[in-house]
């Protein structure tokens, strides 16, 4: 487990996934991040990597060839290399190796950096294409937040906010398998809130397509407490909770889907990927400001 800090937060990394474990403000006494309780969810923030969501059948065909794939991608369960930590900075690595080859045949390294300014953090992820051909590929990020945020306080005083007025559409899902149908419903028409309530993710997650938004925050209404998320060039996003009474709230900026039950398995096509030319990278960015 890392830390870094400075006189307005405390962050704690671990080097098994680049998980993200914790914002503490030291200004309010309080953590934001959920912390894992077996019950409900056992992760705090997981990097998704190679792919998001669901994959229909496990399996994948890249370049051709048919690859086993898992739900979330391989990056949560791989340990990354700690290539710096000055005190407010920490970046860490993964490099191809040879159980990555066996779900992704692409030699690649993923670079995660998490910075401190201030009441930010920031969180940028490189993915770094060493290979003569391009590499594609979807990135996303599971982190969990408590709800409520302040004791006391309803699921019902709480509303997920954009900067700006949004209109998105929900891709439906198969209850059974959680995959895309192809079918889609408004969510948000020209509107910045969606309200929290306890049944809203009695039917499992909220997996949402059209975001154009610099900010998305998770808001009290009540007390004014919050948690800020940047999410520029994230045009999906995936809304969870456990059900019944949520005890916590994911908010997961997301590039790419998950499998529609019609999909060919084509990795070239998958909806929302992205693509790293022959020696090239991309890189995509989600900061966190909390109050």
């Amino acid at each position: 487990m890392l830390t870094i800090e400075n006189d307005r937060l405390r962050v704690r990394v671990k080097e098994l996934g680049a998980e993200l474990c914790g914002i503490y403000s030291k200004e309010h006494d309080t953590e934001y991040m959920w912390q894992p309780g077996y019950e409900i969810w056992n992760h705090s923030c997981l990097t998704l990597f190679p792919n998001n969501g669901r994959i229909y059948k496990d399996r994948t065909v890249i370049g051709g060839r048919v690859y086993p794939a898992t739900m979330q991608g391989f990056a949560k369960t791989q340990v990354f290399t700690v290539t710096e930590n000055t005190g407010e900075r920490a970046v860490l690595e993964l490099r191809a190796n040879d159980e990555t080859r066996r779900y992704f045949p692409y030699e690649f390294t993923l670079r995660v950096s998490f910075s401190l300014a201030g009441d930010k953090l920031t969180v940028s992820f490189t993915a770094y294409n060493h290979g003569e051909e391009p590499m594609y590929f979807c990135l996303g990020m599971h982190p969990g937040f408590y709800l409520p945020l302040a004791l006391g306080e309803k699921t019902e005083d709480y509303v997920i906010r954009f900067n700006r007025r949004q209109n998105i559409n929900r891709l439906v899902n198969e209850p059974a398998t959680m995959l895309l149908t192809g079918e889609r419903k408004p969510y948000l028409t020209d509107g910045t809130d969606i309200p929290l309530r306890d049944d809203l993710f009695n039917g499992g997650s909220h997996l949402l397509e059209g975001v154009n938004a610099e900010s998305v925050t998770l808001l009290s209404t009540k007390s004014g407490r919050f948690v800020e998320l940047g999410i520029s060039g994230f045009p999906y996003m995936c809304l969870w909770g456990n059900a019944i009474r949520p005890y916590l709230v994911c908010i997961e900026p997301w590039c790419g889907t998950s499998d529609f039950i019609d999909t060919d398995h084509i990795w070239e096509k998958r909806p929302g990927a992205l693509c790293a030319t022959a020696h090239g990278s991309e890189e995509r960015s989600i900061s966190f400001r909390v109050g």
